[in-house]
């Protein structure tokens, strides 16, 4: 491995802030606030802001300069001490290399760098945002009969529909669905940053349920307990009701990560609005759960005079056995102590 990168950052960390608050793709105040952060022995920052420079000296031209080699060296020091620290991380949790489920080795080994996913044909693959896990069957919209718990959830939606109805009656209680990040460098692809165009009430936060958020819709809390929740420390589950204005769409995007199904309980649907995932569109019926990868794209829009509001959750795919369920947590454990 390289010798261990001594940055030299030519301005304050501050003042790096400051620049890319008017230009998140500033590649000089980029280089700087990762500079920073390496010399804080915040690597998992510093290395998704020396990836943003990277990507950002690329599209002004500079992408084969003195500056880019540099950054490219860092990154691979980075890397590597990233691999090292999982693969301990996963050993000292119980699970030694040769235990790794193939499914989980296989997907450690295209994280690591080490083999590339197979070619895909499809119009709309599995892209997640965060971790592909390899080898899930390919699918849009879930069979709903997969799903031996639906039924039941479907029977409280009167109930629901009364807590999210009482909670919409507070003007506080939704906020923009997409959210500034200060700790990690950001664009706004889509343009729904701090857009409240699409609203939620977020009942958990970091994979944990809010007691103050749950005791404000206590039916919905408990018909969500019910559930095989998709369980990842710090990032599921991530239930919520979510409102999409009248007239509003959501674009196309897809989510983070692609070893759960993203459930939606329709409460109030006005008219005329959809969700396609990939090549397939389904309209919102209240009361009937729709599931669906939402690695696959997917985009929904409203074109209702008033608004329409969903109860989001997400359960782990069935296909998943626990020991991979238990890598995953451990995996992701490793990542946030890096």
């Amino acid at each position: 491995m390289s010798d261990r990168p001594s940055p030299s950052p030519t301005m304050s960390e501050a003042a790096a802030d400051a620049q890319l608050a008017t230009n998140r793709q500033n590649p000089d105040a980029l280089v700087c606030k990762a500079d920073h952060r390496l010399l804080a022995e915040d690597h998992r920052a510093a290395s998704a802001y020396y990836r943003a420079a990277q990507q950002a000296l690329n599209q002004s031209g500079r992408g084969s300069g003195w500056l880019a080699m540099q950054i490219a060296t860092t990154i691979e020091w980075l890397h590597q001490r990233y691999m090292d620290h999982i693969v301990a991380s996963l050993a000292e949790a119980g699970f030694q290399q040769p235990d790794w489920h193939p499914r989980f080795a296989k997907s450690l080994a295209m994280m690591f760098g080490k083999a590339e996913r197979p070619a895909e044909t499809r119009a709309y693959p599995q892209i997640p945002m965060s971790f592909f896990y390899a080898d899930m069957s390919y699918c849009e919209f879930a069979p709903r009969e997969q799903f031996e718990w639906a039924e039941a959830l479907e029977a409280q939606t009167a109930s629901i529909k009364r807590e999210a109805k009482k909670l919409l009656q507070d003007n506080q209680a939704f906020n923009a669905y997409v959210k500034s990040a200060k700790d990690r460098p950001q664009g706004d692809v889509h343009g729904m940053l701090g857009n409240v165009g699409w609203s939620s009430f977020e009942l958990a936060s970091k994979g944990a349920f809010d007691p103050k958020q749950t005791a404000l819709c206590p039916v919905t809390h408990a018909a969500l307990k019910e559930l095989p929740l998709c369980q990842i420390a710090n990032r599921a589950p991530t239930p919520m009701f979510s409102l999409l204005r009248a007239g509003e769409t959501i674009p196309p995007h897809t989510g983070m990560i692609n070893v759960r199904y993203v459930c939606h309980l329709p409460l109030i649907v006005p008219g005329d609005g959809a969700l396609r995932v990939g090549s397939t569109s389904q309209e919102w019926r209240e009361g009937q759960l729709m599931m669906f990868d939402d690695s696959v794209e997917h985009e929904a829009y409203n074109r209702a005079s008033t608004d329409r509001l969903v109860l989001i959750f997400d359960v782990w795919r069935p296909e998943l056995e626990m020991v991979e369920r238990e890598q995953l947590n451990a995996m992701f454990e490793a990542v946030d102590s890096y």
